[in-house]
């Protein structure tokens, strides 16, 4: 796989997973994004990651489909066969049975998952990165050195954002903003048993009146407040 951050990260973090149940508080700095569909996330993400950097001196790092490619090599398959699983969608009764017997590579949902999880949680225990979506935000709550955003827009905004990039109808672009906000709340809240709440993020912004710039900052110096670089600012 000629893939250069994901070789970067085998480097970095072995022992590949780690177990969770293992100094898993106290570990990080991790930062998880969130979004709605026509939120650009990965824009923020580089620029936290770019300041952030200069600004601890230790590299930080987006991730976002490494999270599939580094899951798929633990379980020895093609990201292909797994991505299902990021598209909200399962596997019957029977193609369980079919491919538990024709299949040596086999993997059964419950287990993909798991590995995913297993695979997010490593990579926000070592800390230094800024995970995208994935489940990141429930995956991570139990890290102390962890800040969680969410990004949100009027659906009509987010619509025509998708417009500009695939060059479809706005029917077509408002249809497909929900499609993918319900598969991904249905992975958000697979990991968390139950329907994620707004005040499970420290921060939530509007993506339509704010800035790429604005969000970047404004989340770094509201990182530093609450401690997650370092020392903590005691709020009155």
């Amino acid at each position: 796989m000629n893939n250069i951050l994901l070789k970067y990260m085998e480097n970095r973090f072995q022992p590949k997973i780690i177990d969770p149940k293992k100094g898993f508080f106290g570990e990080g700095p991790v930062i998880t994004i969130s979004r709605e569909c026509g939120c650009t996330a990965i824009n923020v993400a580089n620029m936290m990651a770019e300041k952030l950097t200069a600004k601890t001196g230790n590299r930080w790092t987006c991730i976002t489909k490494e999270i599939l490619e580094y899951s798929a090599k633990e379980l020895n398959l093609a990201p292909g066969k797994i991505e299902y699983v990021f598209n909200s969608m399962e596997k019957t009764t029977w193609d369980e049975i079919l491919g538990a017997f024709s299949n040596k590579y086999y993997q059964s949902d419950r287990k993909i998952k798991k590995t995913i999880a297993d695979v997010v949680r490593g990579f926000a225990c070592r800390g230094n990165c800024i995970i995208i979506g994935r489940g990141g935000v429930v995956l991570t709550q139990g890290i102390q050195r962890s800040f969680h955003i969410k990004l949100q827009a009027p659906l009509e905004w987010r619509a025509a954002q998708l417009q500009e990039i695939y060059q479809s109808s706005m029917k077509d672009m408002l249809s497909y903003a929900n499609e993918i906000d319900k598969k991904r709340e249905i992975l958000r809240n697979y990991f968390n048993k139950k329907p994620l709440l707004d005040t499970t993020f420290d921060v939530v912004y509007n993506a339509k009146n704010l800035s790429d710039e604005m969000i970047a900052e404004a989340s770094i110096n509201l990182i530093e407040m609450k401690g997650v670089l370092g020392k903590q600012i005691v709020m009155g």
